[in-house]
Protein backbone atom coordinates (compact mmCIF):
# COMPACT_ATOMS: atom_id res chain seq x y z
CA UNK A 1 0.00 0.00 0.00
CA UNK A 2 1.39 3.53 -0.91
CA UNK A 3 1.32 4.77 2.36
CA UNK A 4 3.74 2.39 3.91
CA UNK A 5 6.35 3.67 0.76
CA UNK A 6 8.18 6.65 2.77
CA UNK A 7 8.25 4.92 6.12
CA UNK A 8 9.74 2.23 4.91
CA UNK A 9 11.90 4.26 2.89
CA UNK A 10 13.07 5.77 6.08
CA UNK A 11 13.19 2.63 8.46
CA UNK A 12 15.49 0.79 5.77
CA UNK A 13 17.42 4.21 4.52
CA UNK A 14 21.11 2.91 6.36
CA UNK A 15 20.31 -0.98 5.41
CA UNK A 16 22.51 -1.86 2.48
CA UNK A 17 21.45 -4.28 -0.31
CA UNK A 18 17.93 -3.07 0.14
CA UNK A 19 15.52 -0.63 -1.67
CA UNK A 20 11.92 0.10 -1.33
CA UNK A 21 9.42 0.49 -4.02
CA UNK A 22 6.01 2.27 -4.23
CA UNK A 23 4.44 -1.08 -5.17
CA UNK A 24 5.09 -4.55 -6.75
CA UNK A 25 5.40 -3.93 -9.97
CA UNK A 26 8.58 -1.57 -9.27
CA UNK A 27 10.33 -4.99 -7.43
CA UNK A 28 9.56 -6.93 -10.31
CA UNK A 29 10.98 -4.10 -12.80
CA UNK A 30 14.36 -4.29 -11.08
CA UNK A 31 15.25 -8.07 -9.60
CA UNK A 32 17.28 -10.01 -11.29
CA UNK A 33 15.47 -12.82 -9.79
CA UNK A 34 11.85 -13.75 -9.04
CA UNK A 35 10.23 -17.14 -7.03
CA UNK A 36 6.33 -16.94 -7.51
CA UNK A 37 5.71 -18.77 -4.11
CA UNK A 38 1.91 -18.66 -4.37
CA UNK A 39 -1.04 -21.46 -4.32
CA UNK A 40 -1.35 -22.99 -7.57
CA UNK A 41 -4.95 -21.65 -7.75
CA UNK A 42 -3.72 -18.09 -7.73
CA UNK A 43 -0.60 -18.43 -9.89
CA UNK A 44 -2.35 -16.83 -13.29
CA UNK A 45 -3.65 -14.22 -11.20
CA UNK A 46 -0.63 -12.83 -9.30
CA UNK A 47 1.66 -13.08 -12.50
CA UNK A 48 -1.25 -11.43 -14.84
CA UNK A 49 -0.84 -8.97 -12.16
CA UNK A 50 3.07 -8.49 -11.77
CA UNK A 51 4.46 -10.82 -14.62
CA UNK A 52 4.63 -7.22 -17.36
CA UNK A 53 6.43 -5.30 -15.09
CA UNK A 54 9.31 -8.06 -14.84
CA UNK A 55 13.62 -6.60 -15.38
CA UNK A 56 14.24 -7.45 -19.10
CA UNK A 57 16.57 -10.65 -19.27
CA UNK A 58 15.26 -11.72 -15.55
CA UNK A 59 14.93 -15.03 -14.28
CA UNK A 60 11.70 -15.91 -13.52
CA UNK A 61 10.29 -19.41 -11.31
CA UNK A 62 7.83 -20.54 -8.93
CA UNK A 63 7.40 -23.31 -6.17
CA UNK A 64 3.64 -25.05 -7.05
CA UNK A 65 3.34 -28.30 -6.78
CA UNK A 66 1.32 -28.28 -10.15
CA UNK A 67 3.81 -26.79 -12.80
CA UNK A 68 0.95 -26.94 -15.71
CA UNK A 69 -0.98 -23.75 -15.15
CA UNK A 70 2.30 -22.25 -13.25
CA UNK A 71 4.08 -22.42 -17.15
CA UNK A 72 1.10 -21.63 -18.39
CA UNK A 73 0.61 -18.35 -16.76
CA UNK A 74 4.85 -17.29 -16.77
CA UNK A 75 4.37 -17.97 -21.02
CA UNK A 76 1.05 -16.10 -21.15
CA UNK A 77 1.86 -12.95 -18.87
CA UNK A 78 5.76 -12.82 -19.34
CA UNK A 79 7.49 -11.12 -21.75
CA UNK A 80 9.84 -13.20 -24.34
CA UNK A 81 12.87 -11.44 -23.53
CA UNK A 82 12.39 -13.59 -19.31
CA UNK A 83 14.00 -16.96 -18.59
CA UNK A 84 11.94 -19.33 -16.86
CA UNK A 85 13.52 -21.70 -14.28
CA UNK A 86 11.12 -22.83 -11.79
CA UNK A 87 11.47 -25.18 -8.82
CA UNK A 88 9.64 -27.53 -6.47
CA UNK A 89 10.51 -29.05 -3.03
CA UNK A 90 9.42 -32.90 -3.17
CA UNK A 91 9.34 -33.42 0.42
CA UNK A 92 6.54 -31.62 3.56
CA UNK A 93 7.68 -28.18 5.70
CA UNK A 94 8.61 -30.57 8.61
CA UNK A 95 11.11 -32.29 6.79
CA UNK A 96 14.95 -32.08 6.81
CA UNK A 97 15.64 -30.84 2.72
CA UNK A 98 18.83 -32.41 2.57
CA UNK A 99 19.49 -34.97 -0.16
CA UNK A 100 15.63 -34.60 -0.64
CA UNK A 101 14.93 -34.29 -4.34
CA UNK A 102 14.36 -30.61 -5.44
CA UNK A 103 13.24 -30.39 -9.13
CA UNK A 104 15.04 -27.85 -10.94
CA UNK A 105 13.03 -26.96 -14.56
CA UNK A 106 14.85 -25.11 -17.65
CA UNK A 107 11.94 -24.30 -19.49
CA UNK A 108 13.05 -21.23 -21.19
CA UNK A 109 16.09 -20.49 -20.12
CA UNK A 110 20.20 -19.87 -21.36
CA UNK A 111 22.53 -22.67 -19.93
CA UNK A 112 23.57 -18.95 -17.22
CA UNK A 113 20.51 -18.65 -16.15
CA UNK A 114 19.90 -22.20 -15.28
CA UNK A 115 23.27 -22.91 -13.53
CA UNK A 116 22.36 -19.54 -11.45
CA UNK A 117 19.61 -21.39 -10.34
CA UNK A 118 20.99 -24.23 -9.55
CA UNK A 119 23.90 -22.71 -7.74
CA UNK A 120 21.18 -20.75 -5.08
CA UNK A 121 19.53 -23.66 -4.72
CA UNK A 122 22.40 -26.01 -3.41
CA UNK A 123 22.51 -24.04 -0.33
CA UNK A 124 19.69 -26.39 0.83
CA UNK A 125 21.46 -29.71 0.40
CA UNK A 126 19.08 -31.47 -1.79
CA UNK A 127 19.44 -33.41 -4.42
CA UNK A 128 18.72 -31.80 -7.67
CA UNK A 129 16.46 -33.20 -10.46
CA UNK A 130 16.22 -32.21 -13.72
CA UNK A 131 13.30 -32.32 -14.91
CA UNK A 132 10.46 -31.40 -17.54
CA UNK A 133 7.08 -29.61 -16.43
CA UNK A 134 5.34 -32.23 -17.86
CA UNK A 135 7.60 -35.09 -16.53
CA UNK A 136 7.67 -33.30 -13.06
CA UNK A 137 3.43 -33.74 -13.35
CA UNK A 138 3.46 -36.53 -14.51
CA UNK A 139 5.99 -38.45 -11.81
CA UNK A 140 3.89 -36.20 -8.99
CA UNK A 141 0.86 -37.98 -10.01
CA UNK A 142 2.55 -40.90 -10.29
CA UNK A 143 3.74 -40.43 -6.45
CA UNK A 144 1.73 -38.33 -4.96
CA UNK A 145 -1.80 -37.93 -5.90
CA UNK A 146 -3.07 -41.55 -5.27
CA UNK A 147 -0.93 -41.67 -2.24
CA UNK A 148 -2.66 -38.30 -0.28
CA UNK A 149 -6.07 -39.59 -1.56
CA UNK A 150 -5.35 -42.88 0.10
CA UNK A 151 -4.72 -41.46 2.95
CA UNK A 152 -7.59 -38.56 2.87
CA UNK A 153 -10.11 -41.52 2.80
CA UNK A 154 -8.74 -43.41 5.48
CA UNK A 155 -9.39 -39.97 7.53
CA UNK A 156 -12.61 -39.45 6.18
CA UNK A 157 -13.61 -42.95 7.06
CA UNK A 158 -12.50 -43.13 10.56
CA UNK A 159 -13.91 -39.88 11.22
CA UNK A 160 -17.62 -41.31 9.45
CA UNK A 161 -17.38 -44.01 12.14
CA UNK A 162 -16.50 -41.29 15.09
CA UNK A 163 -13.07 -44.04 15.67
CA UNK A 164 -9.89 -42.60 16.56
CA UNK A 165 -7.68 -45.84 15.34
CA UNK A 166 -4.74 -45.32 17.50
CA UNK A 167 -7.18 -46.74 20.72
CA UNK A 168 -8.70 -49.83 18.68
CA UNK A 169 -6.31 -52.55 18.90
CA UNK A 170 -6.75 -53.64 15.81
CA UNK A 171 -5.78 -50.65 14.39
CA UNK A 172 -2.18 -50.67 16.43
CA UNK A 173 0.98 -52.30 15.54
CA UNK A 174 2.58 -52.99 12.13
CA UNK A 175 1.56 -51.96 8.91
CA UNK A 176 -1.85 -49.88 11.05
CA UNK A 177 0.97 -47.81 12.70
CA UNK A 178 1.84 -46.29 9.02
CA UNK A 179 -1.28 -45.47 8.18
CA UNK A 180 -1.95 -43.66 11.17
CA UNK A 181 0.62 -41.51 11.47
CA UNK A 182 1.10 -40.33 7.74
CA UNK A 183 -2.84 -39.70 7.92
CA UNK A 184 -2.89 -37.46 10.74
CA UNK A 185 0.96 -35.99 9.18
CA UNK A 186 -1.05 -35.33 6.02
CA UNK A 187 -4.01 -33.46 8.26
CA UNK A 188 -1.75 -31.50 9.76
CA UNK A 189 -0.81 -29.73 6.73
CA UNK A 190 -2.37 -27.04 4.85
CA UNK A 191 -5.72 -28.04 2.46
CA UNK A 192 -3.98 -26.45 -0.56
CA UNK A 193 -0.82 -28.54 -0.11
CA UNK A 194 -2.79 -30.87 -1.95
CA UNK A 195 -5.58 -29.73 -3.76
CA UNK A 196 -3.40 -27.78 -5.86
CA UNK A 197 -1.72 -30.73 -6.63
CA UNK A 198 -4.85 -32.73 -7.22
CA UNK A 199 -7.30 -30.75 -9.17
CA UNK A 200 -4.97 -28.77 -11.08
CA UNK A 201 -3.11 -31.93 -12.35
CA UNK A 202 -4.62 -33.39 -15.23
CA UNK A 203 -3.03 -36.66 -14.87
CA UNK A 204 -3.55 -36.67 -10.98
CA UNK A 205 -7.38 -36.34 -11.61
CA UNK A 206 -7.33 -39.70 -13.84
CA UNK A 207 -5.26 -41.58 -11.23
CA UNK A 208 -8.20 -40.05 -8.19
CA UNK A 209 -10.80 -41.49 -9.71
CA UNK A 210 -8.88 -44.95 -11.26
CA UNK A 211 -7.97 -45.75 -7.60
CA UNK A 212 -11.68 -45.29 -6.37
CA UNK A 213 -12.59 -47.44 -9.17
CA UNK A 214 -10.05 -49.83 -7.95
CA UNK A 215 -11.73 -49.51 -4.32
CA UNK A 216 -15.09 -49.95 -5.16
CA UNK A 217 -14.10 -52.91 -7.14
CA UNK A 218 -12.26 -54.98 -4.58
CA UNK A 219 -14.70 -53.90 -2.33
CA UNK A 220 -17.63 -55.27 -4.44
CA UNK A 221 -15.99 -58.70 -4.91
CA UNK A 222 -15.46 -58.92 -1.08
CA UNK A 223 -19.06 -58.02 -0.11
CA UNK A 224 -20.21 -60.65 -2.78
CA UNK A 225 -17.74 -63.31 -1.51
CA UNK A 226 -16.00 -63.83 -5.03
CA UNK A 227 -12.72 -65.14 -3.18
CA UNK A 228 -11.49 -67.08 -7.31
CA UNK A 229 -11.95 -63.68 -8.61
CA UNK A 230 -10.50 -61.50 -5.70
CA UNK A 231 -7.32 -63.40 -5.56
CA UNK A 232 -6.44 -63.60 -9.51
CA UNK A 233 -7.19 -59.58 -9.47
CA UNK A 234 -5.07 -59.20 -6.32
CA UNK A 235 -2.26 -61.48 -7.40
CA UNK A 236 -2.21 -60.38 -11.12
CA UNK A 237 -1.73 -56.46 -9.69
CA UNK A 238 0.82 -57.67 -7.31
CA UNK A 239 3.11 -59.21 -9.92
CA UNK A 240 2.88 -56.89 -12.26
CA UNK A 241 4.14 -53.86 -9.56
CA UNK A 242 6.37 -56.16 -7.52
CA UNK A 243 7.90 -59.39 -10.00
CA UNK A 244 11.40 -57.55 -10.62
CA UNK A 245 12.07 -57.09 -6.44
CA UNK A 246 10.86 -60.80 -5.78
CA UNK A 247 12.88 -62.06 -8.72
CA UNK A 248 16.23 -60.40 -7.86
CA UNK A 249 15.34 -61.13 -3.91
CA UNK A 250 16.14 -57.05 -2.87
CA UNK A 251 15.27 -56.84 0.43
CA UNK A 252 12.42 -55.28 1.55
CA UNK A 253 12.20 -51.66 2.77
CA UNK A 254 10.39 -51.96 5.11
CA UNK A 255 10.64 -55.05 8.26
CA UNK A 256 8.06 -55.99 10.61
CA UNK A 257 10.81 -54.32 13.65
CA UNK A 258 10.96 -51.07 11.62
CA UNK A 259 6.99 -51.03 11.40
CA UNK A 260 6.11 -51.70 14.90
CA UNK A 261 8.65 -49.47 16.67
CA UNK A 262 6.22 -46.30 15.47
CA UNK A 263 2.67 -46.46 17.47
CA UNK A 264 0.46 -44.02 18.74
CA UNK A 265 -1.08 -47.04 20.63
CA UNK A 266 -0.33 -50.05 22.93
CA UNK A 267 0.40 -52.51 20.62
CA UNK A 268 -1.46 -55.94 21.32
CA UNK A 269 0.15 -59.16 22.08
CA UNK A 270 -2.04 -60.57 19.27
CA UNK A 271 -2.72 -58.94 15.66
CA UNK A 272 -5.89 -58.74 14.39
CA UNK A 273 -5.99 -59.74 11.06
CA UNK A 274 -7.42 -56.67 8.04
CA UNK A 275 -7.99 -56.90 4.93
CA UNK A 276 -5.89 -53.96 3.90
CA UNK A 277 -8.57 -52.71 1.38
CA UNK A 278 -6.32 -49.47 0.70
CA UNK A 279 -3.36 -51.34 0.06
CA UNK A 280 -4.96 -53.37 -2.04
CA UNK A 281 -6.38 -51.07 -3.86
CA UNK A 282 -3.04 -49.21 -4.67
CA UNK A 283 -1.95 -51.77 -6.16
CA UNK A 284 -4.83 -52.31 -8.58
CA UNK A 285 -4.64 -48.96 -9.33
CA UNK A 286 -0.77 -49.36 -10.39
CA UNK A 287 -1.72 -52.22 -12.35
CA UNK A 288 -4.55 -50.45 -14.29
CA UNK A 289 -2.55 -47.44 -14.84
CA UNK A 290 0.67 -49.10 -15.77
CA UNK A 291 2.49 -47.23 -13.25
CA UNK A 292 5.43 -49.11 -11.94
CA UNK A 293 6.21 -47.35 -8.47
CA UNK A 294 9.70 -48.15 -8.71
CA UNK A 295 10.88 -45.98 -11.94
CA UNK A 296 10.06 -43.10 -9.79
CA UNK A 297 11.34 -43.97 -6.24
CA UNK A 298 14.54 -41.33 -6.64
CA UNK A 299 11.94 -38.30 -7.47
CA UNK A 300 9.64 -39.69 -4.74
CA UNK A 301 8.36 -37.94 -1.45
CA UNK A 302 9.16 -39.53 1.95
CA UNK A 303 5.22 -40.31 2.02
CA UNK A 304 5.38 -42.54 -0.77
CA UNK A 305 8.13 -44.25 0.35
CA UNK A 306 6.56 -45.68 3.31
CA UNK A 307 3.29 -45.73 1.18
CA UNK A 308 5.49 -48.13 -1.07
CA UNK A 309 7.42 -50.01 1.71
CA UNK A 310 4.11 -51.07 3.42
CA UNK A 311 2.59 -52.08 0.06
CA UNK A 312 5.76 -53.77 -0.60
CA UNK A 313 5.82 -55.50 2.98
CA UNK A 314 2.32 -56.58 1.97
CA UNK A 315 2.60 -58.11 -0.97
CA UNK A 316 5.88 -59.95 -1.30
CA UNK A 317 4.90 -62.10 1.55
CA UNK A 318 2.78 -64.59 0.83
CA UNK A 319 1.69 -66.02 3.77
CA UNK A 320 0.70 -62.11 4.71
CA UNK A 321 -1.13 -61.74 1.30
CA UNK A 322 -2.91 -64.93 1.84
CA UNK A 323 -4.46 -64.18 5.19
CA UNK A 324 -5.53 -60.46 3.65
CA UNK A 325 -7.28 -62.20 0.82
CA UNK A 326 -8.92 -64.64 3.29
CA UNK A 327 -9.89 -62.01 5.57
CA UNK A 328 -11.27 -60.06 2.72
CA UNK A 329 -13.83 -62.41 2.46
CA UNK A 330 -14.05 -64.36 5.95
CA UNK A 331 -14.21 -61.83 8.06
CA UNK A 332 -16.66 -59.22 9.04
CA UNK A 333 -14.76 -57.18 11.48
CA UNK A 334 -13.32 -54.04 9.08
CA UNK A 335 -16.64 -54.35 6.85
CA UNK A 336 -17.98 -50.93 8.07
CA UNK A 337 -14.80 -49.18 8.05
CA UNK A 338 -14.46 -50.40 4.34
CA UNK A 339 -17.61 -49.73 3.67
CA UNK A 340 -17.11 -46.10 4.62
CA UNK A 341 -13.45 -45.79 2.99
CA UNK A 342 -15.56 -47.15 -0.07
CA UNK A 343 -17.83 -43.46 0.22
CA UNK A 344 -15.05 -41.55 0.81
CA UNK A 345 -12.62 -42.40 -2.11
CA UNK A 346 -15.30 -41.44 -4.20
CA UNK A 347 -16.35 -39.04 -2.50
CA UNK A 348 -12.53 -37.04 -2.77
CA UNK A 349 -12.33 -38.17 -6.43
CA UNK A 350 -15.30 -36.61 -7.17
CA UNK A 351 -14.30 -33.57 -5.40
CA UNK A 352 -11.61 -33.40 -7.33
CA UNK A 353 -13.27 -34.34 -10.65
CA UNK A 354 -15.66 -31.48 -10.44
CA UNK A 355 -12.37 -29.02 -9.51
CA UNK A 356 -13.97 -28.02 -6.50
CA UNK A 357 -11.79 -25.80 -4.26
CA UNK A 358 -14.27 -25.21 -1.88
CA UNK A 359 -15.73 -28.39 -1.38
CA UNK A 360 -12.14 -29.66 -1.27
CA UNK A 361 -11.22 -27.48 1.67
CA UNK A 362 -14.25 -28.07 3.69
CA UNK A 363 -13.51 -31.35 3.48
CA UNK A 364 -10.36 -31.33 4.43
CA UNK A 365 -10.53 -29.18 7.50
CA UNK A 366 -13.10 -30.93 9.29
CA UNK A 367 -11.76 -33.72 9.11
CA UNK A 368 -8.64 -31.84 10.50
CA UNK A 369 -10.35 -30.55 13.25
CA UNK A 370 -11.40 -33.99 14.42
CA UNK A 371 -8.04 -35.20 14.65
CA UNK A 372 -5.97 -32.33 15.88
CA UNK A 373 -5.29 -33.25 19.51
CA UNK A 374 -3.06 -36.26 17.77
CA UNK A 375 -0.54 -33.92 15.20
CA UNK A 376 2.01 -33.13 17.50
CA UNK A 377 2.84 -36.94 18.90
CA UNK A 378 2.06 -38.20 15.19
CA UNK A 379 4.47 -35.36 13.39
CA UNK A 380 6.68 -36.31 15.77
CA UNK A 381 6.71 -40.29 14.86
CA UNK A 382 6.32 -39.60 12.08
CA UNK A 383 9.72 -37.60 11.26
CA UNK A 384 11.30 -40.75 12.84
CA UNK A 385 9.40 -43.13 10.71
CA UNK A 386 10.55 -40.66 7.69
CA UNK A 387 14.30 -40.77 8.97
CA UNK A 388 14.85 -44.50 9.61
CA UNK A 389 12.85 -44.88 5.96
CA UNK A 390 15.49 -42.94 4.13
CA UNK A 391 18.40 -44.59 6.45
CA UNK A 392 17.03 -48.06 4.43
CA UNK A 393 16.70 -46.60 0.92
CA UNK A 394 20.19 -44.79 0.88
CA UNK A 395 21.92 -45.94 -2.10
CA UNK A 396 18.57 -48.10 -3.38
CA UNK A 397 19.73 -48.62 -6.84
CA UNK A 398 17.20 -47.05 -9.52
CA UNK A 399 17.04 -47.49 -13.35
CA UNK A 400 18.95 -45.52 -15.12
CA UNK A 401 16.58 -43.57 -17.64
CA UNK A 402 14.70 -41.76 -14.90
CA UNK A 403 15.59 -39.15 -12.64
CA UNK A 404 18.99 -39.28 -12.61
CA UNK A 405 20.10 -37.34 -9.88
CA UNK A 406 21.73 -33.79 -10.29
CA UNK A 407 24.47 -33.33 -7.85
CA UNK A 408 25.65 -30.25 -7.05
CA UNK A 409 28.95 -29.35 -5.10
CA UNK A 410 27.40 -27.39 -2.27
CA UNK A 411 28.19 -23.88 -1.92
CA UNK A 412 26.00 -20.77 -1.32
CA UNK A 413 25.23 -18.08 -3.70
CA UNK A 414 26.88 -14.62 -3.24
CA UNK A 415 25.99 -12.82 -0.29
CA UNK A 416 24.23 -9.82 -3.13
CA UNK A 417 22.05 -12.96 -4.52
CA UNK A 418 20.89 -13.82 -1.00
CA UNK A 419 20.21 -10.15 -0.34
CA UNK A 420 18.42 -9.78 -2.73
CA UNK A 421 16.45 -13.06 -2.93
CA UNK A 422 15.41 -12.56 0.53
CA UNK A 423 13.90 -9.22 -0.42
CA UNK A 424 12.07 -10.29 -2.89
CA UNK A 425 10.06 -12.54 -0.66
CA UNK A 426 10.17 -10.24 1.52
CA UNK A 427 8.43 -7.61 -0.10
CA UNK A 428 6.03 -10.21 -2.23
CA UNK A 429 4.94 -11.19 1.12
CA UNK A 430 4.19 -7.54 2.09
CA UNK A 431 1.84 -7.23 -1.18
CA UNK A 432 -0.21 -10.45 0.10
CA UNK A 433 -0.06 -8.98 3.54
CA UNK A 434 -2.06 -5.76 2.35
CA UNK A 435 -4.18 -7.26 -0.05
CA UNK A 436 -5.62 -9.44 3.19
CA UNK A 437 -5.73 -6.39 5.56
CA UNK A 438 -8.42 -4.91 4.01
CA UNK A 439 -10.47 -8.15 4.69
CA UNK A 440 -9.15 -8.81 8.38
CA UNK A 441 -10.30 -8.90 11.61
CA UNK A 442 -6.56 -6.46 12.97
CA UNK A 443 -7.57 -3.89 15.05
CA UNK A 444 -5.08 -0.97 15.00
CA UNK A 445 -4.06 0.63 18.22
CA UNK A 446 -4.67 4.35 17.83
CA UNK A 447 -3.09 7.02 20.45
CA UNK A 448 -4.60 8.22 23.38
CA UNK A 449 -5.27 11.77 23.85
CA UNK A 450 -2.80 14.32 24.71
CA UNK A 451 -3.94 14.26 28.34
CA UNK A 452 -3.46 10.25 29.01
CA UNK A 453 -0.80 8.22 28.86
CA UNK A 454 0.57 8.00 25.45
CA UNK A 455 1.66 4.83 23.48
CA UNK A 456 4.84 4.47 22.37
CA UNK A 457 6.27 4.06 18.43
CA UNK A 458 7.93 0.37 17.03
CA UNK A 459 9.43 0.00 14.28
CA UNK A 460 8.51 -2.41 11.37
CA UNK A 461 12.07 -3.97 10.62
CA UNK A 462 11.98 -4.26 14.69
CA UNK A 463 8.53 -6.57 14.52
CA UNK A 464 10.35 -8.18 11.16
CA UNK A 465 13.45 -9.36 13.17
CA UNK A 466 10.97 -10.84 15.96
CA UNK A 467 8.49 -12.26 13.69
CA UNK A 468 11.70 -13.94 11.60
CA UNK A 469 12.62 -15.62 15.20
CA UNK A 470 9.21 -17.27 16.04
CA UNK A 471 9.10 -18.60 12.00
CA UNK A 472 12.06 -20.24 13.07
CA UNK A 473 10.97 -21.89 16.92
CA UNK A 474 11.80 -25.90 16.61
CA UNK A 475 8.79 -27.41 14.70
CA UNK A 476 7.25 -24.32 13.66
CA UNK A 477 4.97 -25.71 11.53
CA UNK A 478 3.69 -28.13 13.95
CA UNK A 479 0.55 -27.44 15.54
CA UNK A 480 0.39 -27.26 19.63
CA UNK A 481 -1.83 -27.17 22.25
CA UNK A 482 -1.90 -23.40 23.39
CA UNK A 483 -3.42 -22.99 26.82
CA UNK A 484 -3.16 -20.96 29.92
CA UNK A 485 -3.74 -24.77 31.65
CA UNK A 486 -0.59 -26.83 33.11
CA UNK A 487 -1.15 -28.97 31.01
CA UNK A 488 -1.06 -27.26 27.79
CA UNK A 489 1.85 -28.11 24.82
CA UNK A 490 2.76 -24.53 24.92
CA UNK A 491 1.69 -22.55 28.15
CA UNK A 492 0.70 -18.93 27.36
CA UNK A 493 0.70 -15.60 28.03
CA UNK A 494 4.34 -15.61 26.33
CA UNK A 495 6.30 -12.61 25.19
CA UNK A 496 9.10 -11.58 22.63
CA UNK A 497 10.80 -8.18 22.31
CA UNK A 498 13.16 -7.36 19.80
CA UNK A 499 14.37 -3.54 20.13
CA UNK A 500 11.18 -1.77 20.11
CA UNK A 501 8.69 -4.06 18.80
CA UNK A 502 7.02 -6.37 22.55
CA UNK A 503 4.96 -9.54 20.24
CA UNK A 504 2.83 -11.14 22.54
CA UNK A 505 0.07 -13.93 22.67
CA UNK A 506 -2.38 -14.85 24.93
CA UNK A 507 -5.85 -16.71 25.05
CA UNK A 508 -9.02 -14.63 25.72
CA UNK A 509 -9.77 -16.79 28.96
CA UNK A 510 -8.27 -19.51 31.67
CA UNK A 511 -10.85 -22.35 29.58
CA UNK A 512 -9.93 -21.65 26.35
CA UNK A 513 -7.08 -23.87 24.05
CA UNK A 514 -6.53 -23.94 20.57
CA UNK A 515 -4.02 -25.81 18.56
CA UNK A 516 -1.97 -23.15 16.32
CA UNK A 517 1.44 -23.06 14.83
CA UNK A 518 4.00 -20.97 15.23
CA UNK A 519 4.11 -20.37 11.40
CA UNK A 520 0.31 -19.10 11.86
CA UNK A 521 1.23 -17.23 15.12
CA UNK A 522 4.02 -15.59 12.89
CA UNK A 523 2.08 -14.77 9.39
CA UNK A 524 -0.42 -13.91 11.68
CA UNK A 525 2.11 -11.26 13.31
CA UNK A 526 3.34 -10.23 9.73
CA UNK A 527 -0.12 -8.56 8.84
CA UNK A 528 -0.31 -6.96 11.92
CA UNK A 529 3.21 -5.66 11.04
CA UNK A 530 2.61 -4.83 7.87
CA UNK A 531 -1.27 -3.56 8.98
CA UNK A 532 -0.47 -1.30 12.11
CA UNK A 533 2.95 -0.54 12.38
CA UNK A 534 4.40 -0.06 8.70
CA UNK A 535 1.49 2.05 8.40
CA UNK A 536 1.48 5.36 10.48
CA UNK A 537 0.83 6.01 13.68
CA UNK A 538 2.73 3.21 14.23
CA UNK A 539 2.06 1.75 17.44
CA UNK A 540 0.98 -1.95 16.62
CA UNK A 541 -2.30 -3.74 16.82
CA UNK A 542 -3.83 -6.91 17.86
CA UNK A 543 -5.25 -9.92 15.67
CA UNK A 544 -7.11 -13.31 16.87
CA UNK A 545 -5.05 -16.76 15.53
CA UNK A 546 -5.84 -20.08 15.28
CA UNK A 547 -8.73 -22.09 14.16
CA UNK A 548 -11.34 -21.48 17.41
CA UNK A 549 -10.16 -17.57 17.32
CA UNK A 550 -9.86 -18.15 21.44
CA UNK A 551 -5.59 -16.23 21.36
CA UNK A 552 -4.75 -13.12 20.29
CA UNK A 553 -1.48 -11.79 18.89
CA UNK A 554 -0.67 -8.80 19.99
CA UNK A 555 2.35 -6.09 18.93
CA UNK A 556 2.97 -2.41 20.81
CA UNK A 557 5.82 -0.43 21.32
CA UNK A 558 8.32 -0.34 24.32
CA UNK A 559 11.08 1.69 25.54
CA UNK A 560 13.95 0.68 27.10
CA UNK A 561 14.27 1.73 30.60
CA UNK A 562 17.22 1.63 33.58
CA UNK A 563 17.85 -1.53 35.36
CA UNK A 564 16.66 -4.14 32.22
CA UNK A 565 12.97 -2.65 33.17
CA UNK A 566 10.73 -1.83 30.03
CA UNK A 567 7.73 0.36 29.71
CA UNK A 568 4.79 -0.59 27.83
CA UNK A 569 3.00 2.64 25.64
CA UNK A 570 -0.22 3.78 27.53
CA UNK A 571 0.55 1.69 30.73
CA UNK A 572 3.11 2.42 32.78
CA UNK A 573 6.65 3.29 32.81
CA UNK A 574 7.82 0.66 35.28
CA UNK A 575 6.90 -3.16 33.92
CA UNK A 576 5.80 -4.89 31.02
CA UNK A 577 1.59 -6.13 31.23
CA UNK A 578 -0.25 -8.91 30.16
CA UNK A 579 -2.80 -8.10 27.26
CA UNK A 580 -6.00 -9.57 26.08
CA UNK A 581 -7.95 -9.29 23.18
CA UNK A 582 -8.69 -5.23 23.78
CA UNK A 583 -5.65 -3.96 25.05
CA UNK A 584 -3.03 -4.13 27.99
CA UNK A 585 -4.76 -4.52 31.30
CA UNK A 586 -2.74 -6.99 33.80
CA UNK A 587 0.79 -6.81 35.02
CA UNK A 588 2.66 -9.92 33.62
Amino acid sequence: MKDRYKPLQEEFSNTQNVVIFEDGYGVSRSSDYIIYSVEAEAIDKVVAQYGRATKKYAIVGGQTSCKAPEVAAFERHLPSDIDIVSCHSLHGPNVDPKNQPLVIIKHRASQESYDLVRNVMSCFGSKLVPLTAIEHDRITADTQAVTHAAFLSMGTAWQANNQFPWELTRYVGGIENVKCNITLRIYSNKWHVYAGLAILNPSAKEQIRQYAESVTGLFKLMLGGHREELEKRIKTAGEFVFKAGARTGEPLLLSDEVLDQFSLGIVPKERTPNNHLSLLAMVDCWWKLRIVPYDHMICSTPLFRLWLGVTEYLFRKPALLNEVINTAVEDNTFRSDDLEFTFAARGWSDCVSFGDFSSYRDRFEQIQSYFAPRFPEATRVGNEMIRVLLEKTQGKPQRKDQCAWDVLPRYPPSSTSLAMISFLLLSFLAINWAGAVSETRVGCWQQNSPHERQHFTTIYKHCYEGIKDLAKLDKAYAPILFSRKPNAGYKVPERWITGTCYIHIDMHSDDDEDYISFQEIAIEAGVINAACVARPPHLGGTSPVGPKKVMNVTILGVRPMKGNVLALPGVSDEFPVALGATGPILPL
